[in-house]
Order: structure tokens, then sequence, then C-alpha cells
């Protein structure tokens, strides 16, 4: 390395930006600048986004991340505000990576809130809004509101309609709208109100079957849904989120969905089951229908947990044989190859999750802890790099802030830890 950063640099570069926060006092610290005339006819504006967005390479995934957020004003520093700024890249990722992503070697748990009667079968971080969800066995859902930096979260509303257990969450990834599922066989849409202290069901779809997961698709109007019937199913959301009409019925599994999610730009989802399988189905153009092009057999128990790698084409699938597995989809996504198995846990793994922009990824145990395992450059495997030990039952869920370096996870000792 050491060539200057331009815009096919970035085109290539793991940037995608979480937050328009200042950061003006680290960027003097952190990133020393120099003049280059070559910069001064880039016309950065027009174009700027659509090259942070684009796809991302995995192993620059800190360059530009300053306490796991990535500053907007950085981005004007560096190209809006003097055209002629560049910056040496080896010594930007030297100096980000060894100031600001250290991972300690125990995390600290900086809050607890023990707002439940029950136990807590999920938790949910809002990608652009400062919301955090909990879903319970005492059929309530919690709505708090997150301080700034993450590190602290106030309960303001209580969801109560649901019959049975919330078994899951979801945020929508860009309006206020919430998703709760329970055993009650029906999944709840909820509005949150302008200030966030308040939420309002504005559609009850049926299930009849117990509901163990739901998940937003990134760009699409569509909500899939795992249930105790053995299947997913996919509905289409209308233009103002308050309804939603169910478009198809995906078969294939053998016993329970325990989990849903989609892939964050391919048209994929993934569903992961009690019958010791998880399955890839390839959306169709109008997002109607999806068909099976994978199953990943390998886990010993039931698959609990499926998450899609932000960037990479990696799929992370947890089980309750006590392990976590990372597959390597194929080019066109149907096929997926098992490249690393990650053990560690001595109990079931219930929940993984993998951070927005740091190669983590983060799993929840029947063990009562959760593990943070940092992934290899090409993502082919994982060393656990931290223990979280704190709670008294199992863990449920995990999830991590879409900005902040925080980790939640929710537990059956009826408590939400935030760790730092």
């Amino acid at each position: 390395m050491g060539e200057k950063i331009s815009l096919e640099y970035f085109q290539n570069f793991s940037v995608f930006i979480h937050s328009s926060q200042v950061m003006a006092k680290q960027l003097g610290v952190i990133f020393p600048v120099r003049r280059a005339p070559q910069f001064q006819s880039f016309e950065p504006r027009t174009t700027l986004l659509d090259a942070i967005r684009s796809s991302i390479c995995h192993k620059n995934k800190l360059l530009l991340l300053v306490d796991g957020e990535l500053s907007l004003k950085l981005i004007e520093k560096i190209f809006f505000l003097n055209p002629e700024l560049t910056i040496q890249s080896n010594s930007l990722s030297m100096r980000v990576i060894s100031q600001r992503h250290k991972i300690p070697s125990q995390p600290t748990c900086v809050k607890t809130l023990e707002e439940h009667s029950g136990m807590i079968f999920s938790v949910a971080f809002h990608q652009r809004f400062p919301f955090m969800v909990t879903g319970s066995v005492d059929k309530t859902a919690k709505l708090s509101l997150l301080s700034p930096d993450g590190l602290s979260a106030t309960s303001v509303e209580t969801l109560k309609g649901h019959r049975a257990a919330i078994s899951c969450c979801a945020f929508h990834p860009i309006a206020p709208i919430l998703a709760t599922g329970s055993f009650d066989g029906t999944v709840k849409l909820w509005k949150i109100g302008p200030d966030g202290s308040t939420a309002t069901c504005v559609a009850t779809l049926l299930i009849h079957d117990a509901v163990w997961s739901v998940a937003f698709h990134p760009t699409a109007p569509l909500l899939a849904i795992g249930d105790s019937n053995n299947t997913a199913t996919l509905w289409r959301l209308s233009a103002d989120n308050s309804s939603a009409n169910c478009v198809a019925t995906l078969k294939g599994h053998t016993y329970w969905v325990h989990s849903v999610a989609f892939h964050p730009t391919a048209p994929l989802l993934a569903t992961s089951s009690a019958d010791k399988t998880a399955k890839l189905w390839l959306l169709t153009a109008d997002n109607s229908s999806a068909n099976c092009v994978a199953t990943l057999e390998g886990h010993s128990r039931s698959v609990e947990s499926v998450a899609f790698h932000p960037t990479a084409s990696i799929l992370a699938t947890g089980s309750g044989d006590k392990t976590t597995k990372l597959w390597k989809i194929g080019p066109d996504g149907s096929s997926a190859t098992c490249v690393a198995t990650l053990e560690g846990h001595s109990n079931g793994v219930q929940s993984v999750a993998f951070h927005p922009t740091v190669p983590l990824l983060v799993s929840g145990s029947w063990d009562k802890t959760a593990k943070l395992w940092r992934l290899s450059t090409d993502n082919s495997s994982a060393t656990c790099v931290a223990t979280l030990d704190g709670h008294n039952r199992e863990i449920h869920s995990v999830a991590f802030h879409p900005t902040a370096p925080i980790v939640a996870t929710g537990s059956g000792d009826k408590t939400l830890k935030l760790w730092r």
C-alpha cells in the first residue's frame, strides 16, 4: 500500500455512512493530510455516495471508522472542503486500526435493563433512528430510546396486544415501523411516533401458527415470516406500511422455521429450521415468490439462527449443536459451502449477528454467554476475541448497534444488557 486514495480506490473501499456526527477533534489527531494537485479537478458531489455504497473490500473494513462510526464530516473534510486533500492509505489504516479498533479482552457491560417480567426472546436496533426494542415471554415488547453514544437506553413505551409470548422483533430498514411476531400466531405492525415515545398498532397479520421469526427486506416492501407450520411466508407491504398481504408460502423444511433473513443486496432469502438445515431461496423478479436453490446441511441439531454478512457472500448459521458455521455462497446464489465451524460455546447457539461495518460476528448461547469472533480477511475463518459473561440464564438474542461499538444481549434472566 502507500498509494494515494482516489475515487477508484473508494469504489473498492469498505465504507458505509452510518453517522453524521462531527468528530473534528479526532480528525486532527488520526488523519494527518497533505496536498496533492492531482485532486484539483475532482468533482465528487455527484458520484461520492455511489462510490461509497458500491461493493466493499472486506480487508479494509476498518480504515475510515472511528469508534465504530463513520463521520459524514470526515468524508466532507477529505473530499468536499479541500479538493487537494489526500491521505497515505497505509498510514491511515495503521493509525485507525491501532488507535480505534482494539477489541478489549473483556468488553464491559454499560447498561442493564430490567423492564420485562419474563424471558427476553428478541432484541433489535433501528438502522436510522435511535430506537431499540425487546420482545418477551411476558407478551409485551418494550420500545427504548438510545442515547447518542448508544451507552444508555430508556424504556419509553410498552407494546401490548399479543396474547402469547413475543418471539421476534424487527424494524423496517427506513421507516419508523416495527414488526413483532408471537406464539399467538400473529405478526403486528407498529407505527412509531415522531419523537419515538409512542407506538400504535396499524396491522395484525394472521399466520395461524406460532411465529418464530420476522425480517424486513432491505429495499423492497416485503416481510418474511417463519412459523411452526414448517413454512416461511412472504408478505407485501402497502405503500404506507399500514397493511400487508401474503403473496407466497415457501415450503421445504420439515420442522419449525426458526429464523429468516434477507440478503442485503442479492435477491436471496435464508431460512433455518429445527430440521437441522438452512435453505437459500431465490426471489422472483417481482418478489411475489421464491424458489429453494440450496439446502445447507452439516449441523447435527436444530439451526436456530441465520445472518448474512453485510458485504461479503457469507452466511452464518447458529445451531443447537453448540457451533456456528460460516458458509460461502456461490456466485449465482444457488450453492453454499461451509468454510468454517466455530467452536467454543458449551451449549447451543441461539442467535448470531454480523457487525455492519467491522469484521466481527457475535453469537449468543444457552451457556449464558455471548462471544465475539473476529473474521479473517477472506472470511474463511474466525477467532474468538472476547466472551461476554454476565447473564444468569441463556442468551436468546444478540444484536449490534448500527453505529456505536455496542452489542446488545437479551436473556432468559429477563434482562437486556448493552456491552461496549
